[in-house]
């Protein structure tokens, strides 16, 4: 079953860019001093409900782009932390998130992706870089590729090592936070987590949007410099290839 994202805007917020100037008013070099755009933790589905939190600049305003250009917003606290619920939507959507002061907007350098399925990925992609996932997910929780290279992602126990095998084997140390991230040479068409094998799935053809494949799910968009960007999420109870 195909899905085409709705990618939204609402009228007056910038969409995130690498490289994009967004406008400003006031004293722009001091509040590019302390501003920065929005960085997402978690992001989950309580009820009919979108629910995320993470950081931004303190007392910053967050933004979140909903369907028929409704913006929800919550403002950070003296430390940066925020909370933000928005109606859950039904069906593929990109959104976009962004921290405003004044009239200065700053966005986050990508889209926060939530499928309309309740199977479906909730993850935030971002051009040339390395998707965060926030679903649940089996031991590889993306591949993202622009044609060119492709970068492998999951999580797993904070700061523990993780064996990843892409034509040669390789440690990765997760985080502290358990996420890690690793990008092989070239296009290999299947890795593995652990010792568990996984088929990468981003040299298929197909239309923008989220689409339904065999063992998971696959996004093409395009991102906000016009490049191509392909990532696909191994389904929540695949553990191999199928």
């Amino acid at each position: 079953m195909k899905r085409r994202i709705v990618l939204l805007a609402a009228l007056g917020l910038g969409l995130a860019g690498c490289g994009s100037e967004p406008p400003v008013s006031g004293n722009a070099t001091a509040e590019r001093a302390w501003i920065t755009p929005p960085t997402i933790a978690t992001a989950g589905v309580e009820g009919s409900s979108l629910v995320l939190t993470g950081t931004a600049s303190p007392l910053g305003r967050v933004v979140l782009v909903t369907p028929g250009a409704r913006v929800f917003a919550a403002a950070a606290d003296e430390v940066g932390r925020f909370r933000l619920i928005a109606p859950r939507p039904d069906t593929d959507t990109l959104f976009t998130v962004e921290v405003q002061a004044g009239e200065a907007r700053y966005p986050s350098p990508g889209r926060l992706l939530v499928a309309g399925a309740s199977d479906g990925p909730i993850a935030f992609v971002s051009p040339g870089a390395p998707t965060r996932r926030f679903d649940p997910a089996p031991a590889l929780d993306s591949v993202d590729s622009d044609g060119r290279a492709i970068f492998l992602s999951g999580r797993a126990a904070a700061s523990s090592t993780v064996m990843i095998t892409a034509g040669v084997q390789r440690p990765v140390v997760a985080g502290e936070d358990g996420r890690w991230s690793v990008s092989p040479v070239g296009q290999p068409a299947v890795v593995e987590v652990d010792g568990q094998p996984f088929a990468t799935r981003t040299d298929l053809p197909g239309e923008e949007g989220l689409s339904r494949d065999p063992g998971g799910w696959r996004l093409v968009w395009a991102t906000p410099g016009g490049a191509r960007q392909t990532t696909w999420f191994p389904a929540r109870a695949v553990v191999g290839i199928r």
